[in-house]
């Protein structure tokens, strides 16, 4: 399963899963540069996006989705809600 958080409390909800739980994407903002930085060295897969992801912008959030599905096809996607 693919992970998209949009916001600090879908990483912390992400991170709450344990070791490891799948590759995470994250909306732009979400974490500082240098947050993301030690969050790759503790995770396998983080990827952010380069534009911010709001949580009520659906078709945003489905344009999301879809890049998320191009790069991980067949894997489900997790997205906060």
């Amino acid at each position: 399963m693919v992970f998209l958080a949009l916001t600090r409390r879908g990483l912390e909800s992400y991170e709450a899963l344990g070791q490891d739980p799948g590759p995470l994407w994250l909306a732009a903002g979400v974490l500082s540069d240098d947050e993301l930085a030690a969050l790759r060295l503790r995770h396998r897969s983080v990827t952010d996006f380069n534009y911010a992801i709001e949580p009520s912008e659906a078709e945003v959030v489905a344009g999301a989705v879809e890049t998320i599905k191009e790069h991980h096809p067949g894997d489900a996607v997790w997205v906060e809600a």
